[in-house]
């Protein structure tokens, strides 16, 4: 055969695959599951072994985080409104973070590209204000805001 007659031919595109969606989000489930049994077996306010915040230790101040370890405790017992006592935003944000991981798990196991993540920017700056004004309230030591205070 005369490969002449083959240079005016189209090359031949193979069909693109679905990709499987990326696996960052596994290197962040792993720790959660391997830290969920340890949280369900002790107590945080009873072991020392947790770490503690440095901003309240060196300061006093309670950051939007102080008592989420408290609050993964009580919602992994089944106690929502004593992990809401612990850290509100904590627990505002499970759903939305189950919905994420689900969709993604989804994906994955269908192995159907996983949807773009879109973060927009006044999403952002109203999670800002949302954490600063919740971290501002939660330390005003006053009647209607000691309940954004972690319990002792």
């Amino acid at each position: 055969m005369n490969n002449e007659q083959y240079l005016d031919a189209p090359p031949i595109i193979a069909a693109a695959q679905p990709q499987r969606p990326s696996k960052w989000w596994f290197a962040l489930l792993l720790p959660l599951a391997a830290a969920l049994p340890v949280l369900f077996l002790f107590n945080p306010s009873k072991y020392s072994f947790y770490p503690r915040c440095m901003l309240y230790v060196t300061t006093g101040i309670y950051c939007p985080g102080c008592g989420a370890l408290r609050a993964t405790h009580q919602l992994v017992h089944g106690h929502i409104l004593a992990a809401m006592r612990c850290n509100l935003m904590l627990v505002l944000a499970v759903p939305f973070v189950a919905y994420f991981l689900l969709q993604q798990i989804i994906c994955w196991m269908l192995r159907k590209p996983a949807p773009p993540i879109v973060v927009r920017t006044r999403w952002l700056i109203l999670l800002g204000v949302v954490l600063t004004i919740f971290t501002v309230l939660r330390n005003i030591h006053a009647a209607p805001f000691t309940f954004l205070a972690p319990p002792p």
